[in-house]
C-alpha cells in the first residue's frame, strides 16, 4: 500500500486520459461491440531492455495507428524514442508466427526447412504437455527453460519451473552482460550500480552508456541537465560514443580497463593520499584486522572481527565503542601479526603505477594521474547535503563500469577496483555518488560480521556433486547466466559430470544461438535434445530448431501490470523515489496467438501441476520479487490465490494489483487511471538513509570472495575433481583473491596475425534485440542511410595502413569464428580496434530477410572455458581479429 507522508504526492489518481481522450474513451478494449471508432489505450513500451516507458496506444477502426509517450507520466514524461514509436510495426510484422506449428522434418539446422504443419492449439498443448510429463516422470531436472529479454513479462514462468521441479532455468541474455556481482557484493543491490545524475559533478564511465541508448527514460534528461549545470564527464572507451562527444574521451585498448583502474587507485593510495577517512573507518571493513593468512582476526568470545583502537592501544570487536580506529600500522593480537585491511589493500596496489599501465592500455600515465586528482578534488570529502530535512554525506563523484569492462577474464576484479576507488572518497550510496539501481529501502542490512549482506549473485550456489545444475553453477557459484555451459554439458555430459539427460528444452523470449557465441555449438546441442519447444514471436534461430512452436502475442497484445523500478543506466530525483504500478491494456490479437502465461497455465493444467500444493498457483503465492522486494508485484493476503481453482490472466492480475495498492482497488481501477503510485520524499531514494552513520559497512577488503573460493576448492578436493574444460585450476582460483590483482585476459597474447581487437556497442536504434529492431521497417528507414550503422568501424590511419576504404567488404576473423562487414573509416575508434555496432545477423532460412543483413559480432566470440571470467562467467567481449578485404 502506498502510504503518503506529508512531503509526498500521489501519482495516477487524477492522471487519467480526460484531456487526451478521443471518442470511445480510454481504458476500453478497441473493437468491442458498441465502442466508438477511435480509442486510446494505456500502454507500457517493450521496444528495449528497460521496457517501462508509459505510452498511449491510438486505435482507429480496430487498427493501431500511433504509439506515443504518455504526457507527464514517469519515467518518460511524454517522450518516446523511435523504437517506441515503431511498436506499431512490431504488432503488424508479417513474419510473426501466426498459429501453432509442428515440425515434420527430423533434420535440423538454421538453413533447413522444418517442414512445418499448422496444428490446433488443442493438439499443440496436448503434445507439449505429454512430452513434458514424460520428462518430469523420468527426472524433473531434464527440462531446460531458457529465458531472455524477448519476454520478461511472464508472471508464471518461474512458478511453472518450480512446480515442474527443474533447477535448470538459464538466461540467454546475461552471459555478454555479467555486470551484477560487484553491485550485489558492495551495495547488496541488483542489477547494477549507476551514477546519481541529480547531484554528480564528476563522472567517470567505462564500457557503458548512460543515456543516449535509453533515450526516453529519466536518465537522458538528467544527463543533459547534469552537463548543462557543469558536470564533467570522462569516458574511458575504445570508441568515441555519443556521451564521449559531450565530455572527455580517453581511448583505451579493449580488455585492459582493469590495468587503468589499478593504476588510478595506485595514484589515490600513494600519490594523492587524500581519503574519506570517516567513511573508511565507519562505513567499510577497511579497519578490520587481517592476519598473515588473509583471515579476519576475531574476538575469542563473540567471534566478531577486531579493529585496533589507537586510543586504548588494543584490539576490540568491530561493534564496540571506539573513539578512533586505525587504518594503518602493524599489530600483534594473541601472538599473531596483523594489520588493518586498508593497509593490506593499499600494499596490494603498490606496483600498479601509471607508467606500468601505459603500455598495457595505451592511456598516457599523466592522463591517469590527472583524472585521479580531478576525481578526488571533485569528491568534496567532508561535505554534507540536506535533503527533505535529513543530512547526508555529499560526494558528487561516481566511477561506474559495465559490460565492456566486466566481460573479460578479470572483469569482476575491474568492477571491484572501481568500487574501491569510489569508497576511497566515500562515494557509495550517498547523494551524488555511485548507487545501486534496484531496491530502495533497508537493503544495506549488515550481517554478523557487520558488512552488508548480499542477496543475489554474491551469495553463491552451494557445491554439490554430481552437479545439480546443467549450467555448471556448482563450479561457478557466482555466475550470472551460463547458457554456453548447458550446451557444452549436453554435447559432452561425461566431461561436465552431467548425471541426467536433458530431455526437453523450452525457450521463452530467448535466443542463445544469436545472442551468445559460436552459434554452431548451440545448434549441435539442440540437435541432441529429444524435444525442443519455443514460445515465440517469429521464426528466429531458436524457433527453427524447435519441434513445436507456440505463437505468443506481440507485446501490444499482452495484458501487463508492472511495478516501476529505477533505470538501468542512471538515476535522478524525478524517478529515484517514485513508487508506482502501471498497466498495459491489450489490443485485440491479430492471429491465433496466446499470452505466454495462458500457454503455461494450459500446459501445467494438462500435466497436473497447475493446482494443489506445490502447483503453479501455490508457487506464485510464495514468490517474492528479488529486484523490488516486498514492494514488487507479489501476492499478499487476503489476495493470494485459491490453489484449488483455475484463474484467468485478468483475475491473477487483479489480485496482484489489489495486493500492491492494498485498499481493494484492482485491475478495473488501474484500467481507468493507467498508473498509480506516489512520489516519495527524495531522501528515501538513498539507501544510506535506512542505515546511516556507522550502522552498516561495505566490503573494502573482499573477504566473502576469498571464502567462496576456499569453499569451492574444498568441494573439488572432496571429490577429487577439477574444473571441466580448464587445464590449470589456478586459472580460476587466481580470481578469488580478497584484493584485486592484475590478470591478463585470453586475447592479450593472441597470435600476431590477429593484430586488432573487435568490440561491440549499443546504438540508439539497436540497444538490444528486444522488439526485433533489426526487422522493423520503420527503424530501417532511419538507419539505412546512417553511414555508421551496420558497418565495421576502423580508424582512418589503420585503414590507410591496411589499404582499406569506405565501402570495402571485409572478412573479420577471430580464432573462434568469422563474419562479413562493410568498412566505415572514422576517427571515432581506437587505432587497434574494429567496432561492430548493434546485434545484427545471423538469421535463418525462414526469418525476415533483414535478419541476414549486417555483421554478426557474436560469431567472433568464444565459449571456451578458459577464455571467460571464472567468477561471473562473462564471455570475453573483445576478441583479437584479423581483417581481410574481400572486395571494394
Amino acid at each position: 500500500m502506498c502510504r503518503l507522508a506529508p512531503e509526498e504526492r500521489e501519482l495516477g489518481r487524477a492522471s487519467n486520459l480526460e484531456t487526451r481522450q478521443v471518442a470511445g474513451g480510454a481504458g476500453k478494449v478497441a473493437g468491442s461491440e458498441g465502442d466508438a471508432k477511435e480509442k486510446v489505450l494505456h500502454g507500457i513500451c517493450r521496444m528495449c531492455m528497460q521496457g517501462d516507458c508509459l505510452t498511449l496506444v491510438h486505435i482507429k477502426d480496430g487498427v493501431v495507428t500511433r504509439v506515443e509517450g504518455r504526457p507527464n507520466a514517469p519515467p518518460n514524461f511524454g517522450n518516446l524514442c523511435p523504437r517506441g514509436n515503431s511498436a506499431v510495426m512490431n504488432l503488424y510484422n508479417p513474419y510473426r508466427i501466426k498459429s501453432p506449428m509442428k515440425r515434420t522434418n527430423p533434420e535440423k539446422g538454421l538453413d533447413v526447412d522444418p517442414g512445418w504443419v499448422e496444428i490446433s492449439w488443442e493438439e499443440a498443448l496436448e503434445l507439449v504437455a505429454q512430452r513434458f510429463k514424460e520428462v518430469r516422470e523420468k527426472d524433473a531436472r531434464g527440462l531446460v527453460v531458457c529465458e531472455g529479454w524477448g519476454n520478461r513479462e511472464s508472471i508464471l514462468r518461474v512458478p511453472f519451473e518450480k512446480a515442474f521441479g527443474t533447477p535448470n532455468e538459464v538466461g540467454s541474455h546475461g552471459v555478454l552482460c555479467t555486470v551484477h556481482l560487484g553491485t550485489d557484493l558492495v551495495h547488496s543491490n541488483f542489477p547494477i550500480s549507476v551514477v546519481d545524475l541529480q547531484y554528480c559533478q564528476y563522472h567517470i564511465t567505462l564500457g557503458r552508456s548512460i543515456g543516449p541508448n535509453f533515450a526516453t527514460t529519466g536518465g537522458i534528461r538528467k544527463f543533459a541537465q547534469a552537463l548543462d549545470r557543469g558536470m564533467k564527464l570522462v569516458v574511458v572507451d575504445p570508441r568515441c560514443s555519443p556521451e564521449a562527444s559531450k565530455g572527455e574521451w580517453v581511448p583505451i585498448r579493449p580488455g585492459t580497463d582493469l590495468a587503468f583502474l589499478l593504476a588510478m587507485a595506485h595514484v589515490m593510495f600513494y600519490e594523492i593520499e587524500k581519503y574519506d577517512e570517516w567513511f573508511l573507518k565507519n562505513r567499510t571493513n577497511a579497519p578490520y584486522l587481517i592476519d598473515e593468512a588473509g583471515e579476519y582476526v576475531r574476538d575469542k568470545v563473540s567471534g566478531a572481527p577486531l579493529m585496533w583502537d589507537p586510543e586504548e592501544g588494543r584490539a576490540k570487536p568491530w561493534n564496540s565503542e571506539f573513539k578512533d580506529v586505525a587504518l594503518r600500522g602493524e599489530y600483534v593480537v594473541d601472538g599473531k601479526k596483523c594489520e588493518p585491511a586498508f593497509e593490506a589493500v593499499r600494499r596490494g596496489f603498490a606496483s600498479y603505477t601509471p607508467e606500468w599501465q601505459e603500455p598495457i592500455t595505451t592511456v598516457p600515465a599523466e592522463t591517469v594521474r590527472r583524472i585521479a586528482r580531478e576525481f578526488v578534488e571533485a569528491a568534496q570529502i567532508g561535505s554534507t547535503i540536506l535533503i527533505d530535512g535529513t543530512e547526508f554525506p555529499f560526494r558528487p563523484v561516481s566511477l561506474n563500469c559495465e559490460r565492456n569492462v566486466m566481460n573479460h577474464r578479470g572483469g569482476t576484479y575491474a568492477d571491484l577496483v572501481g568500487k574501491i576507488i569510489n569508497m576511497l572518497v566515500g562515494a557509495i550510496e550517498v547523494p551524488g555518488s555511485c548507487l545501486g539501481c534496484g531496491k530502495r529501502g533497508p537493503v544495506l542490512k549488515p550481517g554478523d560480521d557487520g558488512t552488508v549482506e548480499p542477496s543475489y549473485e554474491a551469495v553463491g550456489i552451494p557445491f554439490t556433486f554430481p552437479p545439480l545444475h546443467a549450467d555448471m553453477a556448482e563450479f561457478y557459484p557466482h555466475r550470472h547466466t551460463t547458457p554456453q555451459m548447458v550446451a557444452k554439458a549436453i554435447l559432452e555430459p561425461e566431461k561436465y559430470h552431467l548425471s541426467y539427460e536433458i530431455g526437453a528444452w523450452l525457450t521463452i523470449g530467448a535466443n542463445p544461438i544469436k545472442m551468445v557465441a559460436q552459434p554452431q555449438v548451440f545448434v549441435e546441442a539442440l540437435k541432441k535434445v529429444p524435444f525442443v519447444v519455443t514460445i515465440g514471436y517469429h521464426i528466429d534461430e531458436m524457433a527453427i530448431m524447435s519441434d513445436v512452436v507456440l505463437p505468443e502475442h506481440s507485446f501490444l497484445e499482452r495484458l501487463r501490470v508492472a511495478v516501476f523500478w529505477p533505470e538501468h543506466q542512471a538515476v535522478s530525483g524525478e524517478t529515484n523515489s517514485v513508487k508506482m504500478i502501471c498497466m498495459r491494456q491489450p489490443v485485440p490479437p491479430l492471429y491465433n496467438t496466446k499470452h505466454v502465461d495462458e500457454i503455461l497455465m494450459e500446459i501445467a493444467d494438462r500435466m497436473g501441476i497447475l493446482l494443489g500444493p506445490g502447483g503453479v498457483y501455490d508457487q506464485l503465492n510464495q514468490l517474492t520479487d528479488h529486484i523490488v522486494g516486498d514492494e514488487g508485484l507479489v501476492l499478499k493476503d487476503p489476495y493470494k490465490l485459491d490453489i484449488n481453482r483455475r484463474y484467468s490472466i485478468e483475475e491473477i492480475y487483479d489480485n496482484l494489483v489489489k495486493s500492491w495498492i492494498g485498499d481493494g482497488r484492482g485491475l478495473e481501477y488501474l484500467s481507468e487511471v493507467g498508473y498509480h503510485g506516489c512520489q516519495l520524499s527524495r531522501k528515501y531514494g538513498y539507501n544510506y538513509y535506512y542505515f546511516p552513520e556507522n550502522k552498516t559497512r561495505h566490503p573494502f577488503y573482499f573477504y566473502r570472495l576469498k571464502k567462496s573460493g576456499e569453499k569451492l576448492r574444498d568441494g573439488l578436493r572432496k571429490y577429487g575433481i577439477s574444473f571441466p574444460g580448464v587445464k590449470d585450476e589456478e586459472h580460476i582460483f587466481e580470481l578469488y583473491k580478497p584484493i584485486p590483482v592484475w590478470v591478463e585476459n585470453s586475447e592479450l597474447r593472441a597470435p600476431e596475425e590477429y593484430d586488432m581487437f573487435a568490440i561491440n556497442f549499443k546504438t540508439p536504434f539497436f540497444s538490444s534485440s528486444v522488439g526485433d529492431p533489426q526487422g522493423n521497417p520503420w527503424l530501417r528507414e532511419l538507419t539505412k542511410d546512417d553511414p555508421y550503422e551496420e558497418r565495421v568501424w576502423i580508424n582512418s590511419e589503420t585503414a590507410k595502413r591496411k589499404g582499406l576504404r569506405d565501402g570495402d567488404l571485409v572478412r573479420i576473423e577471430s580464432r573462434y569464428g568469422w563474419t562479413l562487414g562493410i568498412i566505415k573509416v572514422t576517427e571515432l575508434i581506437h587505432p587497434e580496434v574494429v567496432g561492430i555496432p548493434g546485434g545484427y545477423g545471423p538469421g535463418t532460412v525462414q526469418s525476415n530477410p533483414r535478419h541476414r543483413e549486417g555483421p554478426h559480432f557474436n560469431s567472433l566470440l568464444s565459449v571456451d572455458d578458459e577464455t571467460f571470467d571464472g567468477i561471473s562467467c562473462g564471455i570475453e567481449l573483445a576478441p583479437r581479429v584479423k581483417v581481410v578485404k574481400i572486395r571494394q
